[in-house]
Order: structure tokens, then sequence, then C-alpha cells
């Protein structure tokens, strides 16, 4: 009779063992998972089913804005005469910000004005039309028989030509004009100077309702107000850049995934990074249809920071803003659904995906019972409950392994105890397969 050899003997032994304990294993799980209740996991977490509020947010982060910020300039360039502000200074709506000198300015509207009056003076004598000599002397020979006075030829291409003549002066006075007020800088709206870039003397180059240029121009002509340009505060740039904290706004990125859960009215709270507990209330305005470039997320955001993606989003502060600054970084935080008196639990103690989910209720024996629920919000850290629960139950939170779950609930191999059944896997087969062999599985001792 052919014998095996010694150790394939041992190996097939320890093989047919490791398939019983397997089978075992799976017996044991089988009744601890079934819907008819078993003992409470030793050690496992327990909490009581409240009603509260349930938030689910998603975060970004960003900067600071006013739309009342504006650089501003003048429309006329020349050489400053006047420099009516310094940096830190208050101003109100309409005050004195700087003058140029106004000689050329005013030379050119002298001249416009006088174009306009010959301008005036042509279109009066074409209107009135001319008299021929053959009629004028026809007229005196036949005054003594009574005749009728000659009738003046009015030219209608006389006329139109004078009329045009006299639209072009008028033009050239109101640009005259608006050359002078525009020598004379006032501010736009109140707010506090940040900056003002030259002096007196200095000559500064006027935006003449064309356009900014360097060095002290902006976008547009606003007379003698000057020209203004908003945008971010970093972008400003002018004779003068007001500030003002008045209607702040943040603007924030999110991530892609996280930006498709924004619309215009959600509430929000917005943290100051270098305003330690400062913590202002705000409301969503806008959300860009176009992303804002590539690169890491700088929004966490309930779907993480990863997404190469991002969208930005305008809010309103709707805190008192005097003290704010434009440009302050700032983190931002969106309410994206809200359930008030709401049935819940934590998100740990809940179960399965989509329309399967289910909660380990503990019994007052200290029994188990998987119990189906149905998930209405899904918070930041609790879940509103439809269905399936009652207030002041006690529900088992799932244990969380420092190794992983390896797709077992609370982290255990089945037959193991709790979440320790597979803590020590990698040492002598504990709490795996293999643990047969290496002497090292325990059904109660989850493998410690």
């Amino acid at each position: 009779m052919n014998v095996l050899p010694r150790r394939r003997r041992a190996a097939l032994i320890n093989s047919v063992l490791g398939v019983a304990v397997l089978a075992g294993a799976g017996g044991a799980y089988a009744a601890v998972t079934s819907d008819g209740g078993g003992p409470a996991r030793g050690g496992a977490r327990t909490v009581t089913v409240t009603k509260g509020t349930v938030l689910a947010t998603v975060s970004g982060s960003g900067a600071l804005s006013s739309p009342s910020d504006a650089g501003v300039n003048f429309s006329t360039g020349g050489r400053l005469t006047e420099v009516g502000v310094k940096p830190g200074d208050k101003v109100a709506k309409g005050q004195l910000l700087g003058k140029v000198d106004p000689t050329s300015a005013t030379e050119t509207l002298t001249q416009a004005r006088a174009s306009l009056t010959a301008a005036q003076a042509s279109l009066t004598k074409a209107e009135a039309g001319a008299v021929s000599s053959a009629s004028s002397g026809s007229s005196s020979s036949s005054r003594g028989a009574s005749a009728p006075a000659p009738t003046p030829t009015v030219d209608a291409a006389q006329v139109a030509q004078a009329r045009s003549q006299l639209t072009q002066a008028q033009n050239a006075v109101d640009a005259a004009q608006r050359a002078v007020d525009g020598t004379v800088l006032k501010a736009p709206a109140a707010g506090t100077v940040a900056s003002v870039s030259a002096k007196v003397g200095d000559t500064v180059s006027g935006t003449n309702g064309s356009g900014g240029s360097s060095g002290g121009s902006g976008a547009g002509s606003g007379g003698n107000s000057g020209s203004s340009s908003t945008a971010s505060s970093s972008a400003l740039s002018g004779f003068v850049v007001l500030t003002n904290p008045s209607g702040m706004q943040v603007t924030a990125n999110f991530s892609e995934a996280d930006a498709l859960k924004l619309k215009p009215g959600q509430p929000a709270t917005v943290t100051l990074n270098a305003m330690s507990g400062k913590v202002l209330n705000a409301q969503v305005l806008s959300v860009s249809s176009l992303p804002t470039g590539s690169g890491s997320s700088s929004g966490g955001g309930n779907s993480g920071g990863g997404s190469a993606v991002q969208y930005a989003a305008t809010l309103t502060i709707t805190s008192p803003t005097d003290d704010l600054r434009s440009g302050l970084s700032a983190s931002i935080q969106v309410v994206i659904g809200e359930a008030s008196g709401a049935l819940s639990v934590p998100t740990a103690a809940v179960s399965g995906t989509g329309s399967n989910r289910t909660v380990t209720v503990v019994k007052a024996d200290g029994t188990a019972v998987r119990t189906p629920v149905t998930v209405g919000l899904e918070g930041d850290s609790t879940d509103q409950i439809l269905s399936g629960l009652t207030e002041g139950q006690q529900v088992q939170l799932a244990a969380v392994s420092s190794t992983g779950n390896g797709g077992f609930p609370g982290g255990a191999f089945p037959g193991g105890a709790g979440a320790g059944g597979a803590r020590n896997r990698g040492a002598g087969g504990a709490g795996g397969a293999g643990g047969a062999a290496g002497g090292g599985f325990r059904t109660g001792g989850g493998g410690r």
C-alpha cells in the first residue's frame, strides 16, 4: 500500500481543516446578518434615534470683492495742478479728487463756440433765401404801379448744408465742454482712498471716452466725475483707487460635482481666514456655466477636493461689511439641503445604497435586528429617516477597521467578533483563511 509522505499528508489535512473552518464561518456570518436578529456585537457603539435638523453642505474657497470698488481716472489728460486726497482718506460722492490744467481745453471750447455762432448765422441766412437782381429791378420800376414785393428764393440744398454744419458745430462745443469738465475729477461714489498714482506737476493721460491707457486711465467717460472701472481689487488701477465694503461679495470656486448642486438664493456661511472667529452670512447670487480652468480643486465639498474642473459662484454677503476689505481670503459653505425636525441617525449607522438601506436596531434585551429604512436627505454627518425607525430607538454604529473592511460589515471577517475579526490578518494568518493552518484563527477572539 502506497503511503503518502508525511509533509504531503499534513498539507492535505490542513487544507481540509481550512475548508471546514471557512464553511463554519460563513454560516456564523449568515446567522448574524439575517433579519431574524441576533446578539449585538460586543463593544459596538450605539446611538439614539433623535429629531433635529439635517444639513447638507458643499464647500469652496475664494476672496472678498466689492462691486463698488473703482479705479477713477481723468477724462481729460494734462498736468496735475491739484491733488485733493491721499491714501486712507474717506471721501463722499462728488468730492474733489484732483484737477489738471484746463488751459488747452478752455481754448478749444472758445473756438468751438465761435464756430457755432458762425454756423447759426449761416443757417439763418440760408433759410431767409436770396432775392435775384432781375427781380429786384423789376420791383423798382413797378413800384409806382403798386406791384407786389418780390419773393425771396430759398435754396433747399444750401439750407440742408447749413443745418448739417450747425449740428457739427454744436457737437464740437459739447465735446469741448466735456473736455473742460474732464479736467476736474470727482468721486463717483463714497469710499476710502486706497491709492493715488501721481502728484502735483505730473502729467496724467485721459480717457476721453475711448477707453483706458496706462498711467492713470480707466474705461468710459464720466464728465466732471472722470471715468472709473470696477473689477476685483487686485486688478484695479487708476489715478485714484477707491474701495467700498458696501455690497461686498465673495467669488468662490467649487468642484464640478458640488457646483451642480448650487442654485441662486441658497444660504451660506463665509469664514475669513485672516479674522479668526469671523463668520458671515451670505447667499448664492449666481453660478457660472463656464469652468474656471484646470487644476486641483480648492473647495473640499462633500465630493472631495480632487476634481480637475471647477466652477465659480458669486455670493452676496448679507452680514454687516463695514470692517471688511476686498481681497480677504475666505472659506465658504453653502447649504444645499435642510430638513428641520427630522428623524435622524448618524450616517455611520446606515448601510446600503439607493432604496436598499438598513440600520441595525439594538433591542432592550441586547439583540440586534437588521431593519430596512427609507432615507430622505443625506446630510454631512446625519441622515434623515423617513420610515423604518421611531424616536428613542437604539441603533448600532458601524465599527471602523484601521486596515479596511475588506467588504465585510465593520471590517470583520465572517465568524470574527465585531471589528476585531480581521485586525491582524498578516500575523500568523489570524482572522483569515490561513489561520487554521497557522493556529491563529479565533472564532470568539477576532485574531487578537
